[in-house]
């Protein structure tokens, strides 16, 4: 049987509250405050898994409350309600932390849309919570820090791929992205986690060294070879998980002999005529995608079904950019304990510049620079100046306020209807691929937004 979802209503009409109690007291925990005060304190006592926020209160602005229950630990996910839809009270709402907005009077089949999506959000919140501790308790890693939708997705295929002993996994995305860390959090998760996790970069060796770390060798297999033989990492890694970063670079004959592990469970050692059979899961990695450089005859396209029965693409860090200072909050902290020192945040100029700068090395290149920083810095803030090593012509002019946009144009001119398309795929992606949430984004009538989309042949 589902587990009840526990839902806060802060709102001070008694009317609107038996509504709400009516519609949602079935098959969910109703908690009720007529005052912001009130609801905060039941927030802290009760968790809940959704709240939903007026932002008229007798006592104040929901507005202003909303960040304070965001700060609650757990964070529920807040819906906002609005007697007035005020496009300014929509962005700012949308700023501060809120998954969406209701107008009153409710309409039915919107309302019991926003709920659900609002429940589910709640939901993959909490398993990625949970996760998140399950990992930090056995690896001593709590990086899986973002609320960009497409990050939680790759998150919630992460978890589910982790409940298969067997099915290969592809892991995309561009470097310094994190694909390794979403590899070993697939193998703690499951039930492969008692036994090795072990890693192999496919770029970093020639056609023969992968061949023999892979497959080990015989003794006198060849010239240099160690006298006793060697055991390769599928042996090594038997009964647990392989993680073969950057696979596109495996050379076509050890593709041909991983296809065998992969359909067989067994392989021959380099220079060995005897059968040797493993237990493993393969998970794989690439920075291009995989399917493309199978289409241009660059990778077998039936090792390409095998390792790709799930797979998983993580969006570089300039697409989450809501995610960066959050991050880097979090590196600050790791590199505080680790050197010793007591930064308290970032300044202002400095979160600008980190949220301004491309990251063309994503979630790597942002970690080893708070690192740097903490290092080097001794102050209790980290400022503009700290990150004069940030190199500015990979600088980029993005939108920090709601009411400012700019962008850098190509000398050589652009398409005026390729900008509105991209716009509008991005927009999609930030909404949660949600129709209605997007036209409000864009500040366009739904119907209007529908029909650009059919206009740039946009199928979502």
């Amino acid at each position: 049987m589902r587990e009840k979802h526990k839902i806060l209503i802060v709102d001070d009409e008694d009317s609107f509250r038996i509504a709400m109690r009516r519609l949602l007291g079935k098959t969910n925990i109703i908690l009720e405050a007529d005052t912001g005060t009130a609801g905060l304190s039941l927030a802290e006592h009760e968790e809940p898994d959704l709240v939903l926020l007026d932002i008229a209160l007798p006592d104040g602005s929901g507005l202003e409350l909303l960040p304070r229950f965001k700060e609650l630990r757990p964070s529920p996910t807040v819906v906002m309600i609005t007697a007035y839809e005020q496009i300014k009270d929509v962005v700012m709402s949308i700023k501060r932390g809120a998954f969406d907005y209701l107008v009153k009077p409710v309409d039915l089949d919107e309302f019991e849309l926003t709920i659900k999506n609002a429940l589910e959000h709640a939901g993959l919140k909490n398993e990625i919570t949970r996760l998140r501790q399950e990992v930090r308790r056995l690896q001593g890693v709590d990086w899986l820090i973002g609320k960009h939708p497409l990050f939680l997705e790759a998150q919630m295929l992460a978890i589910k791929s982790a409940q298969s002993r067997d099915a290969g996994v592809l892991i995309q995305g561009p470097s310094g992205a994190g694909k390794e860390l979403f590899a070993r959090l697939i193998h703690t998760r499951s039930p492969r986690a008692p036994y090795p996790f072990v890693a192999l970069n496919c770029a970093a060796f020639s056609k023969e060294i992968i061949e023999s770390e892979l497959f080990g060798y015989e003794r006198g297999a060849f010239t240099g070879a160690k006298s006793e033989g060697k055991e390769g990492l599928l042996q090594v890694a038997d009964g647990g998980t392989l993680f073969l970063d950057e696979i596109v670079d495996l050379h076509p004959e050890v593709q041909a002999k991983l296809l065998r592990v992969m359909e067989e469970q067994e392989f021959f050692a380099v220079g060995g005529t005897r059968k040797r059979r493993v237990d493993i899961r393969i998970v794989s990695a690439c920075n291009q995608d995989l399917w493309n450089v199978a289409e241009q005859g660059g990778f077998r396209k039936d090792l390409f079904f095998r390792l790709a029965t799930i797979k998983i693409t993580l969006p570089s860090l300039r697409e989450r950019r809501e995610d960066i200072l959050p991050l880097a909050r979090t590196f600050m902290e790791e590199f505080n304990d680790k050197y010793g020192k007591k930064f308290r945040g970032v300044n202002p100029k400095a979160e600008q510049l980190l949220l301004n700068h491309s990251w063309p090395g994503n979630i790597r290149e942002l970690r080893n620079s708070i690192e740097r920083v903490v290092l080097l810095e001794n102050d209790d803030m980290i400022l503009g100046r700290h990150l004069h090593f940030i190199d500015p012509d990979r600088v980029e002019t993005v939108a920090l306020h709601p009411d400012t946009f700019s962008m850098v144009l190509p000398d050589g001119g652009i398409c005026l209807e390729e900008i509105e398309k991209e716009l509008i795929l991005k927009a999609f992606e930030k909404c949660g691929r949600n129709k209605s949430k997007t036209a409000r984004f864009l500040k366009l009538p739904r119907h209007i937004f529908l029909y650009r989309l059919k206009k740039h042949g946009i199928n979502i």
